[in-house]
């Protein structure tokens, strides 16, 4: 079940990523058709505004992502909404803040980008690309944000379809923009417009029937904000670092390769959009899983989870910069018919791309430490990872090999890094010390079994191993049989009310013995089916309706459900009786 939905998960990051990246593209392109060498100057100048928004948006989605997993498998539904609120208002203050700055005070933010020596037109076009912009600070930040949230709440189909639309509204808006004469101010608001459209059917899922929490203004929690900025603040150093790296590597070209050379690392830079989109979507994945894992404590989960991302990172990084490869000269004449920077780019092209995979796997690390709560530790390999491996060795390499050692750097840094990991691993493995997080070794953990159920034998089945697991860890005997029976009832109702649809399903029962606690975590793919809300539409005046439902909770001290990942996911606590 774990790969079929981290398969759904890389799929959508990756399509949102993909599609951001080539409307960029596009941009760019009917910019520098359109209005020439001062357009791009002035897109060049403005960009800097979309790392501003990043910054915050980052902040939300990697917080937000893992705190609600957490909630959600640790304290329900209910405390998740009060967090997804709590942000959803923060994010609105801050959009509103920066939409108001853009009114107020229109051309303070150009003074800051383009400086006191700007070509006069030049510095007028950056202020119409900015003002559409910085009104539209809103959706972009709340799209952004709440992108990561949506593929957590079940909603991947929700997040490729406004994706999509963002895609198609940006470009309808760009054409109609040239076709209408409005200039920068034209093309920035077809950047608004289609964060408009892809933020309206994004929050059409959220406010499904099928969504477990809702957005929505409020008196922010003070604790809830603090958990999600301090889980989402590696996200926001990796994107730091994605903007200081760049600015150290051109200094280095221009010292020791030539302008051609710079221009062929543009296109470098542009191309790996689509292997970095791959990148985004296993990192996005791991980030999400991991979170839920740590929360369920389920060290099991997390070993496959590891796999799977070795899997994706190898395979489909390897096949996607293979394909890039075998066409790298064609894709050179779609950015030049520069002789020497078409040779140069598919140089950059072919000695970049061999990374991908790694560039995959140190993405996907990161992702999994901050996703294990492990702050400091991601963000510390996010700054050797990012920044001081990819400046590192384009300064070693850049003096030997010039513009070729500036192509490879990247590559280069990111083999290091993951052969270095491999060998701590090794290490560790060599002298027994544990791989795993401390949080996921649970010192009072006695057992931990779990059982893929497909029918109502198998659910029997299930039941005659919990029973046998109690008595073999000092349960007693009734109790032993009441939680079996528990068990097989919470099966037996899945199978029942999920699994009519006559396709093939997934249903994972498991069970966790501690000192103090019994607990049954059950997850299943079928029909979306919260028996806490059908166990309050019991009549009570009936005692023999809904028998099943009545032994789980007669027998329960808690019980939670959630559907996240478009699953079914049930929670029940048993306190362990005094022997």
């Amino acid at each position: 079940m774990e790969k079929k939905h981290f398969s759904k998960l890389v799929i959508a990051g990756f399509f949102k990523s993909l599609t951001l990246s080539i409307a960029g593209l596009i941009d760019c392109a009917v910019v520098g058709r359109y209005l020439g060498a001062d357009g791009l100057s002035a897109m060049k100048l403005a960009m800097p505004i979309f790392s501003v928004f990043s910054l915050f948006s980052a902040l939300f989605s990697g917080g937000l992502s893992i705190t609600i997993s957490r909630e959600l498998s640790e304290n329900g539904a209910e405390r998740a909404d009060t967090v997804f609120k709590s942000a959803f208002s923060a994010i609105c203050a801050i959009g509103v803040c920066i939409t108001a700055f853009g009114l107020i005070c229109p051309g303070a933010l150009t003074e800051l980008f383009v400086g006191p020596n700007c070509d006069p037109l030049v510095r007028s076009m950056t202020a119409d690309y900015l003002r559409p912009l910085l009104i539209g600070a809103l959706p972009i930040l709340l799209y952004d944000a709440l992108g990561t949230v949506a593929m957590l709440d079940g909603g991947t189909n929700w997040l490729k379809l406004s994706s999509a639309a963002l895609f198609v509204v940006d470009i309808a808006g760009d054409f109609l923009a040239a076709r209408l004469d409005r200039g920068m101010s034209g093309i920035a608001a077809a950047s608004t417009a289609s964060y408009i459209a892809a933020l309206v059917l994004l929050l059409l899922h959220f406010y499904s029937r099928k969504s477990m929490i809702r957005p929505g203004v409020c008196l922010p929690d003070p604790v809830a904000l603090r958990k999600v900025f301090l889980l989402g603040l590696p996200l926001v150093i990796t994107l730091l670092c994605n903007i200081v790296r760049p600015m150290v590597v051109n200094r280095y070209n221009l010292a020791y390769g030539s302008i051609a050379g710079l221009a062929a690392l543009s296109i470098q830079d542009a191309v790996r959009y689509v292997p970095g989109a791959l990148c985004s979507g296993i990192s996005k994945a791991t980030l999400i899983l991991s979170g839920i894992h740590i929360a369920e404590s389920d060290s099991l989960a997390l070993r496959q989870e590891k796999i799977t991302v070795l899997r994706w990172s190898y395979i489909g990084g390897g096949v996607t910069a293979a394909v890039l490869m075998i066409h790298a000269s064609s894709l050179l004449w779609l950015f030049t018919d520069d002789p020497d920077v078409h040779k140069l780019g598919v140089y950059a092209l072919l000695l970049y791309l061999p990374g991908v995979p790694f560039i995959a796997i140190n993405g996907a690390v990161s992702s999994m430490f901050q996703g294990l709560g492990q702050q400091w530790r991601s963000i510390t390999y996010t700054v050797v990872n990012r920044l001081i491996m990819p400046i590192l060795f384009a300064r070693i390499l850049a003096v030997r090999y010039g513009d070729m050692g500036i192509y490879a750097s990247y590559t280069a840094g990111e083999f290091f890094l993951t052969v270095c990991l491999t060998a701590e691993l090794l290490i560790k493995k060599a002298r027994k010390h544990t791989i795993m997080p401390e949080s996921l070794m649970n010192a009072d953990t006695a057992a931990d079994l779990k059982l893929n159920i497909r029918d109502s034998d198998e659910a029997v089945a299930a039941s005659r191993q919990v029973n046998e697991l109690c008595l073999e860890h000092g349960v007693g005997r009734k109790q032993a049989y009441l939680v079996a029976l528990t068990a097989e009832e919470l099966a037996m109702n899945s199978l029942s009310h999920g699994f009519d649809d006559h396709k093939e399903h997934h249903l994972e029962l498991r069970f966790i013995i501690t000192d103090d606690t019994l607990t049954l975590r059950l997850r299943d793919d079928g029909r979306p089916f919260d028996l806490t809300e059908r166990y309050k539409m019991i009549n009570p005046d009936d005692p023999a309706s809904n028998i099943g439902l009545r032994i789980i909770f007669a027998s329960a001290d808690d019980v939670s459900y959630n559907s996240s990942l478009n699953l079914n996911n049930v929670c029940i606590r048993i306190n362990r009786d005094p022997v």
